[in-house]
């Protein structure tokens, strides 16, 4: 394997991994219970696609093993939904200032960017013709299964669009297929810029 490959997935590993000690410390910072913080953590989207890719790129720079297309495009789909979502649904509820703000831009800007442009620039370099986008999705609805029945045990939700108990099962289902919908988009969007990017051997000939 290419050394650059590992040292770039070890940096954005590495850079993830900070991030989320950040935010628990942030949040311990604010006398809260580490049991507590860790399982309200658990809940958002956001932390757990943040967590899979800081341990797959560690996974990555240490053992030098290249991933699976299909999984590396996995990440990087629910990396840009992370951002996506959050930016035009999410950003305008908070203000926050100093190391809060970095963080918030770390988890939702910067590592969603870094995750795109690593997948642009090495992953898409060895992508099988035959990976089906839909199964990009099975992390997602492994996510929305398990947060709906954590919200119906706790009566708590993480995004105030899948609320159900203040806004109804009717208007979360057509929150979340509009979410599936995008999903999808995109997922077929990716797949479509994967299978056009020159493989290795073409991009060093130019």
């Amino acid at each position: 394997m290419d050394p650059k490959y590992r040292i770039t997935a070890g940096l954005i590993g590495a850079l993830g991994l900070a991030t989320l000690l950040t935010q628990l410390g942030l949040r311990l910072g604010r006398g809260q219970d580490l049991l507590l913080v860790l399982w309200s953590m658990a809940g958002f989207f956001t932390i757990l696609t943040n967590a899979l890719t800081a341990a797959t790129m560690l996974t990555i720079a240490v053992t030098g093993r290249r991933m699976a297309f299909g999984w590396m495009s996995t990440l990087t789909l629910s990396m840009i939904m992370v951002g996506l979502v959050y930016h035009l649904l999410l950003a305008h509820h908070f203000n926050f200032t100093g190391l809060r703000w970095w963080v918030d831009q770390a988890l939702h800007s910067i590592l969603p960017a870094l995750m795109l442009w690593f997948w642009l620039m090495e992953v898409t370099r060895h992508p099988p013709r035959d990976s089906q986008p839909l199964q990009w999705l099975i992390w997602p609805a492994i996510y929305a299964i398990y947060v709906l029945a954590r919200g119906a045990l706790s009566g708590r939700y993480p995004y105030p669009f899948l609320n159900v108990t203040q806004l109804g099962l009717g208007a979360v289902a057509v929150n979340m297929a509009a979410m599936i919908a995008a999903f999808v988009i995109l997922a077929y969007v990716l797949h479509a810029i994967g299978t056009r990017m020159p493989l290795r051997d073409q991009r060093a000939s130019r």
